[in-house]
């Protein structure tokens, strides 16, 4: 009897909502846009920033705009990303700076979702060795398309992609510069710091807010030790940066604390600011290009419609000349 009632016993079934799919977003009319405020560096600096990261990862995750068959981001159609970049509900500054900056931040965390969309499909589907492999075959979710799956199940079980993986894995395991930020952008954390002592925030010391826990303490000894080197710079004024933008960009500058105390900076990129910003200060060369074409094109339907009322005049012209004769 005891057996029986152990065995009608069910495990009790965590419910969850699911995933966010922003259908609010999705159903916008086309002639309604999402406001973005930008900083001075075109980073999103407000809260919304989370609602159109979210929006942006269900672009990621739709199988015809973003194919899971392809191995990496640089090698998606340009075709698709263009796709992509004119899904989105969100209003589209007409500086051509900030419209490049836009447009390479949406296209960058469309890749970075697309990325961890795979990585989380890999997480619940993959099962080691070989044998196993029509076995995952055969359980395809059912947001893939079937051609892709099995093309990106066939890569798990290459010999390239395990020792990949085997060597990403133990330098995950390295890291010990762990931010915690959460959900909110450097930038929506600079914003709020700037709003709340009304004065900039250089990345030293935003390096220090954001690598701290709740309870007061670093995340790590290695961290802590980071932090309180720059905090021990950041007591002499001459170290510390001057800048009056209270728009929530990040301060930096090639020879600041930060630079001093984690090294060089890196080609391409400016560590400790989030995501977006370059050292050049100019986004790329496509988003650019892309709103020159835009730019090029309306100028040609502005000539267009001035030359129809031209064209129909002269046509009049001509007709009531043909009259006197």
């Amino acid at each position: 009897m005891h057996e029986a009632s152990t065995q009608d016993v069910q495990p009790h079934v965590h419910v969850t909502r699911g995933p966010s799919k922003y259908l609010d977003v999705w159903d916008l009319p086309d002639d309604q846009v999402i406001e973005l405020p930008l900083n001075s560096m075109h980073q999103l600096n407000d809260e919304g920033v989370r609602a159109f990261t979210g929006f942006l990862g269900t672009i990621a995750q739709k199988p015809h705009m973003c194919p899971i068959r392809y191995l990496d981001w640089r090698y998606m159609p340009e075709e698709l990303k263009e796709e992509c970049w004119r899904h989105q509900k969100y209003a589209i500054s007409t500086n051509p700076t900030a419209y490049a900056g836009l447009k390479t931040f949406t296209l960058q965390k469309i890749g970075k979702a697309w990325r961890d969309h795979k990585c989380r499909l890999k997480t619940t589907h993959y099962i080691p060795h070989p044998r196993n492999k029509a076995q995952v075959k055969s359980n395809r979710p059912k947001e893939c398309i079937p051609k892709d799956w099995d093309v990106r199940v066939d890569h798990w079980y290459t010999e390239d992609a395990v020792i990949e993986s085997k060597k990403n894995r133990n330098c995950r395991s390295k890291q010990e510069d762990l931010h915690t930020a959460g959900s909110c952008s450097f930038a929506v954390h600079a914003a709020k710091n700037a709003k709340a002592n009304g004065c900039p925030v250089e990345r030293a010391a935003l390096y220090s807010i954001l690598h701290t826990r709740k309870d007061g303490f670093a995340v790590n000894p290695v961290v802590q030790e980071k932090m309180d080197k720059m905090k021990e710079l950041l007591v002499e004024p001459s170290n510390q940066l001057q800048s009056s933008d209270t728009s929530g960009s990040i301060a930096w500058a090639s020879d600041d604390v930060y630079a001093k105390v984690m090294s060089k900076e890196r080609k391409g990129c400016i560590r400790g600011v989030g995501f977006g910003p370059s050292p050049s200060g100019r986004s790329s060369k496509s988003a650019l290009t892309d709103l020159q074409i835009r730019s090029s094109q309306s100028r040609v339907n502005e000539v267009a419609q001035l030359k129809a009322p031209l064209a129909e005049m002269q046509e009049k012209l001509s007709s009531f000349d043909e009259m006197k004769t």
